[in-house]
């Protein structure tokens, strides 16, 4: 398990905004990327976290949906395009887990079909998924013919992604020597025929650069690239130091509303924080459920390349909700402890 502040701080801020889905049927997240990116690592740090927030939360990994060895290797062991077709059995996966726990669904998923290290068949009894269940899947090629509600793409560099895949998985493939061959011409060349024709990290909602594990880079979240999304700050985020600092430019918004909470102030220790904001004594807006507190402030309308630029602006005490506004649904930081 990788541990650093900064890492637990990337994750958290993913996992707050998992926790926030409002919907009728379960949430299905994708964690996707090229091999050895580093997605199942995340993928089970994002579970553990969601469900440290009191979501219920769950983990799958792909490995549970291959095809039968047989079909995998039918294009020959080293055929990129037999991993690309062949490696997994997406219709299955997409029939016992996405579409139960999807629209209508009736909450009913599979865990796995085939023990993949025995190449044989798995038949367990379903699961049933709490209305409420963040289900976080890891695996490759992940948004070709597959529906997902979140898709976090673990962006990693080749070279970076086939030393961790050499290391891990030299056993496995017979030495060092194979398993870099295998990354080179199975893996990671079907990675780029994924990349090239489905597009995944601009069709992701959540980019997480991962080349350094101890310190990932909070991209994009919340949308896809190009995409827009409602933050209300009623804070430091309405300054224009602040926002030429942290968006690169002087941000459009409204005063609105939020009813039902109250201000408080808390005292920030970063000292990043401090000397762009300017003081050390922050507003910070808790929930009261009474009608007659509203706190006051205004709706900036930010890219998804932004709303992570605040996530990494603002410290641990504030942690990002959706909320309902006066004038409709938008983002906004509340206190850690309510």
């Amino acid at each position: 398990m990788i541990t650093s502040a900064a890492r637990d701080r990337v994750v958290g801020r993913i996992a707050d905004h998992l926790a926030s889905h409002r919907s009728a049927h379960p949430l299905r997240v994708a964690v996707d990327g090229v091999t050895a990116a580093g997605k199942t690592t995340l993928a089970r740090e994002l579970t553990a976290a969601v469900a440290a927030r009191g979501v219920p939360a769950a983990h799958l990994s792909m490995d549970g949906f291959h095809h039968p060895r047989a079909h995998r290797h039918r294009q020959g062991r080293d055929s990129a395009d037999g991993y690309y077709a062949d490696a997994y059995d997406f219709a299955a996966f997409a029939r016992v887990v996405l579409d139960p726990l999807g629209p209508g669904g009736d909450r009913r998923y599979r865990q796995r079909i085939i023990d993949l290290r025995a190449d044989t068949p798995v038949e367990e009894p379903p699961l049933t998924a709490p209305e409420n269940l963040v289900l976080v899947v890891d695996g490759s090629f992940l948004q070709r013919d597959l529906t997902w509600d979140e898709v976090v793409f673990v962006d990693t560099a080749f070279d970076v992604a086939k030393d961790r895949g050499t290391q891990r998985d030299a056993t496995l493939l017979g030495g060092v020597e194979q398993a870099a061959h295998s990354f080179e011409h199975r893996y990671h060349s079907a990675s780029r025929r994924y990349l090239a024709e489905v597009g995944p990290a601009a069709s992701a909602t959540i980019v997480v650069g991962n080349d350094d594990v101890a310190n990932p880079v909070l991209r994009r979240i919340g949308d896809p690239a190009g995409a827009t999304a409602r933050l209300f700050s009623y804070g430091t985020l309405q300054r224009e130091p602040v926002q030429l600092r942290q968006f690169g430019r002087v941000l459009a918004g409204e005063p609105d509303v939020l009813p039902g909470h109250r201000q408080d102030w808390v005292t920030i220790t970063d000292p990043d924080v401090v000397a762009l904001s300017g003081t050390d004594r922050h507003p910070i807006v808790r929930h009261t459920g009474d009608p007659a507190d509203t706190a006051k402030g205004t709706v900036l309308t930010v890219t998804a390349e932004e709303l992570a630029a605040a996530d990494v602006y603002e410290v641990d005490d504030y942690r990002r909700c959706l909320v309902e506004l006066g004038s409709g649904p938008a983002w906004v930081y509340l206190a850690t402890t309510d």
